[in-house]
């Protein structure tokens, strides 16, 4: 199994840039529904609405880097808008080259994972 999970922080997204954030996120949605390579993308806001995460699955390491190439444009305005995107990664294995390139190149946490349950 190769699943990757992942989330996503915007930390800071002040009120008068809400609606352009919203915005742009669900027109990202629209194009993430046609990736078959992206399981699961659910996104969440604070009660205050001034932060935002992102909760993601790919069915591999190399669907988060497609994700982050194919919406690159999105996700460069969310991050003007909502502050830097604080990343952290959680692979279901350590071995690989697109597993590497994250871990070399991307300025996530990663995390190994160590056991547990899943159906």
């Amino acid at each position: 199994m190769q699943n990757l999970m992942a989330v996503a922080t915007f930390p800071y997204i002040a009120p008068e840039n809400l609606k352009r954030f919203k915005s742009i996120a669900a027109e990202m949605l629209q194009s993430i529904n046609s990736l078959e390579s992206i399981l699961r993308y659910e996104v969440f806001f604070t009660s205050d609405e001034t932060s935002c995460v992102v909760l993601e699955e790919y069915s591999s390491p190399a669907g988060v880097i497609e994700h982050v190439e194919k919406h690159a444009a999105f996700l460069q305005e969310l991050a003007e808008l909502g502050g830097r995107i604080q990343g952290q990664m959680f692979p279901l294995s350590d071995e690989g080259e697109a597993i590497e390139m994250i871990r070399d190149s991307w300025d996530s946490t990663m995390h190994h994972y160590f056991g547990g349950k899943r159906t």
